[in-house]
């Protein structure tokens, strides 16, 4: 006589019993294909997975992780200030001629100019919000630098990888158009933003002759005048605003053109080795930069939310998604390089701070944009629950 096996049954009374008593097993005739059909539906999971690791915008991260690895371990070999000056007086005024000379205004990107005037406000407003939120009344220098820098956007760096690949080339190009505001802002603008916002000029030393003639005076002020067209950043401003006036992209002018693209493409990859170079997780620092995003972006994730829902709800998901994809960008390194060279004449701003806050707003934005290209709609319709949950999250790491 069997044993008597207790064992779980199907619906209809057949036993499935261990190995050890093959004798005694029956099994169910639908057994064989549930079990295929719920190994097919986990192992459906895998290709999905490798895809997404596959996709332009994962491997762009990976990569920029890799250099800033790279930075990292050279950190003992290579000088952060000369990295820093070549990024700022080589590289970034190269993209500043590169991005106004191709700029085109035509009437046909009102609808277009005008979200991304909302969304660099919205931005804007989110960066404010985000360093008084975290940062006490009584650090006025960190909290005015904090408001700047998170005002600003390099959705260039940050987001057009994802939107090309996971949403479309179309939404790619309306992003870049959108982003001409945003452009004028940070290139333009900042200098202007950061003086009126600074605590004061820095002393100077005064002059020992007292007496100098009118001569010498207009000389010296004709001198500034040189000297000011001279700066990389201005020169760049200048020159990239008279070709778009005429109407001829820096990449039309032969090998001037292709050695000034040259430079622009090169800046991302010095500016994730500066920032492996730089960046040290450890102190309060790093602590206060991911507060401070977790609010920039909580804050900017409701405003979005809200703006959809008012004036996108009837639109398809995949400009939903663009839409946020670009509201996480990541802030500007131009903007940080505009605070650093504003900062050498008016007091009020810690550039290392921005400079922080930049290097890990990067990672920051490709973990948001790779969860939302993977999540999709869903990311969009619980937008305003991930903003609340960042604002959490910037309170309590505390």
């Amino acid at each position: 006589q069997s044993p008597s096996i207790s064992a779980p049954k199907f619906h209809n009374g057949y036993n499935v019993f261990p190995d050890s008593q093959p004798h005694l097993r029956k099994v169910h005739p639908n057994f064989h294909s549930y079990a295929a059909t719920k190994t097919s539906r986990s192992l459906g999971i895998i290709p999905t997975v490798q895809a997404a690791f596959q996709t332009s915008g994962v491997q762009k991260v990976l990569e920029l992780g890799v250099i800033a690895g790279i930075g990292s371990a050279l950190r003992n070999k290579l000088d952060g200030k000369a990295v820093t000056a070549l990024l700022l007086n080589a590289m970034v005024p190269a993209v500043i001629v590169s991005s106004l000379s191709s700029l085109t205004l035509t009437s046909e990107m009102g609808t277009v100019l005008l979200s991304g005037i909302l969304l660099a406000t919205t931005q804007l407003g989110a960066g404010e919000l985000a360093s008084r939120f975290v940062i006490p009344r009584d650090e006025p220098v960190l909290r005015r630098t904090a408001g700047v820098q998170l005002g600003t956007m390099a959705p260039a760096l940050s987001v057009y990888s994802f939107t090309r690949e996971f949403v479309g080339s179309t939404y790619a190009g309306l992003q870049a158009l959108a982003d001409i505001p945003t452009k004028i802002y940070t290139l333009l603008l900042v200098p202007y933003y950061l003086r009126f916002r600074g605590s004061g000029q820095k002393s100077q030393k005064a002059s020992t002759d007292n007496e100098k003639s009118e001569s010498v005076s207009q000389k010296s002020t004709f001198r500034k005048i040189i000297n000011a067209l001279g700066d990389p950043f201005n020169l760049a401003i200048t020159c990239g605003l008279l070709l778009a006036t005429f109407g001829t992209p820096i990449s039309s002018l032969g090998f001037f053109g292709k050695a000034i693209g040259s430079l622009a493409s090169a800046q991302t990859a010095v500016l994730f080795l500066l920032i492996g170079i730089k960046l040290q997780i450890k102190g309060d620092r790093p602590r206060l930069c991911l507060r401070l995003l977790f609010a920039r972006h909580g804050f900017c994730s409701l405003a979005v939310s809200s703006y959809l829902a008012t004036f996108m709800s009837q639109l398809g998901p995949d400009a939903r998604l663009a839409v946020v994809l670009s509201s996480q960008a990541a802030c500007s390194i131009i903007a940080y390089g505009q605070m650093a060279k504003v900062a050498t004449v008016v007091d009020g701003y810690d550039t290392d701070l921005a400079f922080d806050i930049v290097a890990l707003s990067f990672p920051l934005t490709a973990v948001l944009n790779t969860i939302a290209c993977l999540v999709g709609s869903l990311y969009v319709d619980y937008l305003p629950l991930t903003g609340t949950l960042l604002l959490v999250l910037s309170a309590l790491a505390k």
